[in-house]
């Protein structure tokens, strides 16, 4: 069977239009699939899954490595730019103008309620996330003692960095006697190296263009580097970034207080696209417009870098039983991060028996995976009539 190889603007139109309604987060996948394979037919069921295992074991949300690993298979790396790009640009649109209302209405009396309910909202994503998080990666007793060490230490306002770094360290440990030579080797096809050179090229366009932001403003480029950063490190998908945007914008720079971030996830929940394009409130209230764009590239950027360099070696990843106990143990600690932040959520909100009934009610209906989008409008009305 034959498969439509479209150019590259059509990629960007077509990714254009799926940003504008894909809702949901990582549940966003099969709409990409429903497009890709089903609608277009432009690749094969197997391939396209190969993107979605991949979009698994490396950092960035989950469908904005899919919708890049579409667009490199159709088109190399101008097609992967093409439906990266298209893909976040409905979000960044809506979330900038979400974040504009945000401060002119936040203050304002009758809306005070909808804020609230926002960040009950926001609770009860938590919490689901942390419960997704734990059905998914938790196996052994080993794993709970894990999750609760990394959990203290983010309470205790460790930095979830040196957290990861010590769940990477435990998991070569847990290894390190059945390591061999054969699964130290990463096997290349000659064929696939020249991507790397595409990769050589914006790994310079990065460090240039943070240069130029250091000389031109310390803002600017605290605001990109605090972003790549979290974009690094944000495993299992793009809920994996709130513990880590949350101490470096909330705990270690200040940027914004903590219901203030808060907000900005629950705002992020109304936009289609990841939960990482909290990037754009927190870039706007930090530094305008130039802010709001120059966050945005800089927390899609690094998950895009490691996307295109994993294509190459992604089965010698995928197979390979050091990089799997690696990340299994980073996934455990992520549990233990979530654990932390939601604790961290619920105590922020003024609790009384209204706002419990729209937890109750939020919690309950994400955790039956209704649409998103339906429970926040929900959640909002809900706290507009009662709270």
């Amino acid at each position: 069977m034959g498969y439509n190889k479209p150019s590259a603007l059509k990629i960007f139109t077509s990714f254009l239009k799926l940003g504008m309604v894909a809702f949901g987060g990582p549940t966003a996948i099969a709409y990409v699939r429903e497009m890709v394979v089903d609608e277009k037919k432009w690749m094969n069921e197997k391939s396209f899954n190969n993107g979605v295992a991949l979009s698994q074991i490396i950092p960035g949300a989950s469908v904005m490595q899919v919708a890049a690993y579409v667009g490199f298979y159709l088109r190399g790396i101008l097609g992967a730019f093409a439906a990266f790009m298209a893909y976040a640009l409905p979000a960044f649109l809506m979330m900038l103008f979400l974040t504009i209302i945000y401060i002119h209405a936040k203050s304002i009396p009758k809306t005070v309620s909808i804020f609230e309910a926002l960040r009950i909202i926001v609770v009860s994503l938590a919490a689901n996330g942390t419960l997704n998080f734990g059905k998914k990666s938790i196996r052994t007793v080993a794993d709970l003692i894990l999750v609760s060490i990394a959990a203290l230490l983010f309470i205790l306002k460790f930095s979830p960095f040196i957290v990861i770094f010590v769940s990477i360290i435990i998991g070569l440990l847990m290894c390190k006697d059945k390591i061999t030579k054969s699964q130290l080797k990463i096997n290349i096809p000659k064929e696939k190296l020249r991507v790397y050179k595409y990769v050589a090229f914006i790994i310079l366009g990065v460090i240039l263009f943070n240069s130029f932001l250091y000389i031109i403003s310390p803002k600017l480029f605290l605001l990109s580097t605090l972003m790549m950063k979290v974009d690094v490190f944000a495993f299992g998908g793009g809920y994996g970034s709130v513990p880590f945007m949350l101490h470096e914008v909330v705990d270690k720079y200040k940027l914004m207080d903590a219901k203030t971030f808060m907000d900005g996830i629950a705002l992020g929940q109304i936009t289609p696209g990841p939960i990482v394009i909290t990037a754009t409130f927190v870039g706007y209230l930090v530094a305008g417009f130039i802010g709001s764009v120059i966050a945005t590239i800089s927390v899609f950027t690094p998950s895009f870098i490691i996307l295109l360099s994993s294509i190459p070696i992604f089965d010698s990843l995928r197979h390979n039983p050091i990089f799997k106990n690696i990340l299994h143990v980073i996934l455990v600690s992520f549990v233990g991060l979530l654990v932390a932040v939601t604790i961290r959520f619920t105590l922020l909100v003024d609790w009384s028996i209204p706002a419990l009934i729209i937890f109750i009610v939020s919690f309950l209906l994400l955790y039956r995976k209704y649409n998103i989008l339906l429970v926040v409008l929900l959640s909002l009305f809900l706290g507009y009539l009662m709270l």
